[in-house]
């Protein structure tokens, strides 16, 4: 009985502690991912031993699932169709100039600090994209143009993708001892396509049975109950979950005009086609509750992150930061695809770079699948997640502030001169 209130207590003292790292993001610019992992690492191992991961971890990776599946679909219904059709371009050229520029340096790093090239590229897909769970909750809370929204919203959920499908290509080669580039590029283009099929149509599925059965009055729950199983079905049937959810928080978000469209069709000849009015699927209440939602799991996520910070490997720990220094460095490159955006976006832009959830979820297969080397990939991985958080979170920060102009000030300058 004691334990059990000792963990309540802890429960409740970190969602206090959450919604004030919030508040004070809000009120600072310091971003409140810096104070939970900050929580984390006081209450773990390596201080007040309050928490073991170990404790937990035949669960942890349903709990990371669920998370990176809810904050997709909620920062889905954020999006807008208008807006993703046009940032499309851009979206695809950041994704993929990052993730694989990323992976490329990273590997190389591994390859310097003695591991093998399998090893090292297997660390390099598995660090080679930002993450959802970062990205989302942040951009939600800064002001920039929608469009820089969307695209990092689609950017973190597209690499967290091809982070699975190539670490799980390179995880292939390593186990089977065969390549197959052709197999691998296949399987990621199915992957998206099926998912995103899954997603359109369980979101049009979900507007008729919110308009046909429930007259406009869902209940929340009964619409998270159906996310898990559209990511459950996309899983199964060979697509990938997280996008799919993704796609059906989009569709939901657009039901107005989306429905419009579709009832247009059967009105063709109609004069009085300018009274059609679409249906509203999220409604404001949904939007708010679906947020608390987020905040709850975010919290517990890097909190998660902060109790699993490994201080004791000093080596691993020095690759984690030499890793962390590439990935913020490289970022920068991001100013040539947003170049024609406000300096403000550009600059968000580069400094938007914590890897995260999908990281995680992948390093514990490796270690369930006895991949050479799955402890030490994991340590670095994890050192990774924490300090490019740390690093990122001081630079959003700074770029707040006004304080960090970087690489967009010095080509500002050149072309005003120009």
């Amino acid at each position: 009985m004691v334990e059990v209130i000792y963990v309540l207590l802890g429960i409740g003292i970190i969602l206090f502690l959450g919604y004030l790292a919030e508040f004070l993001f809000k009120k600072t610019k310091i971003p409140d991912v810096l104070i939970l992992i900050l929580i984390g690492f006081i209450i773990g191992p390596h201080v007040l031993n309050y928490f073991n991961p170990k404790s937990i971890s035949e669960y942890a990776p349903i709990f990371t699932t669920f998370t990176l599946l809810f904050l997709l679909f909620e920062g889905g219904i954020k999006l807008n169709i208008k807006t993703i059709i046009e940032g499309t371009i851009k979206t695809l050229n950041m994704t993929l100039i990052n993730f694989f520029i990323s992976s490329i340096l990273i590997s190389l790093l591994m390859l310097i600090a003695g591991f093998n090239i399998l090893i090292s590229l297997l660390t390099g897909f598995i660090l080679g994209g930002i993450s959802s769970a970062f990205v989302i909750p942040i951009v939600n809370n800064l002001e920039i143009k929608k469009e820089t929204k969307s695209i990092l919203t689609l950017e973190s959920a597209l690499t967290d993708v091809l982070c699975i499908v190539f670490a799980f290509s390179i995880m292939e080669i390593i186990t089977s001892k065969s390549v197959n580039i052709i197999s691998s590029i296949k399987t990621l283009l199915l992957l998206f396509l099926i998912a995103g099929i899954i997603g359109i149509i369980a979101g049009l599925i979900w507007i008729f049975i919110v308009t046909a059965v429930f007259k406009m009055n869902t209940p929340i729950m009964l619409t998270i109950a159906y996310v898990i199983l559209v990511y459950v079905i996309s899983e199964l049937i060979g697509g990938n979950g997280a996008i799919a959810t993704l796609f059906t928080g989009i569709t939901l978000n657009n039901s107005k005009d989306i429905t419009r469209k579709i009832l247009l069709l059967f009105y063709q000849n109609d004069k009085e086609t300018e009274e059609i009015h679409g249906v509203i699927a999220i409604t404001h209440r949904d939007s708010n509750f679906y947020e608390q939602v987020s905040f709850f799991l975010k919290t517990f996520f890097f909190v998660y992150i902060g109790v699993l910070f490994n201080v004791e490997n000093i080596p691993l720990l020095i690759i984690g930061i030499g890793i962390s220094t590439i990935i913020m460095y490289s970022r920068k490159i991001s100013y040539f695809v947003m170049k024609n955006s406000p300096e403000y976006d550009v600059l968000i832009t580069q400094v938007t770079f914590a890897r995260g959830l999908a990281a995680a979820a992948i390093v514990q297969i490796i270690i369930t699948k006895n991949i050479p080397y799955a402890m030490e990939i994991a340590t670095i991985t994890y050192n990774v997640i924490i300090f490019t958080i740390i690093l990122s979170s001081i630079m959003i920060f700074l770029v707040n502030k006004g304080l960090y102009k970087g690489f967009i000030a010095k080509k500002l300058i050149e072309k005003n001169k120009t």
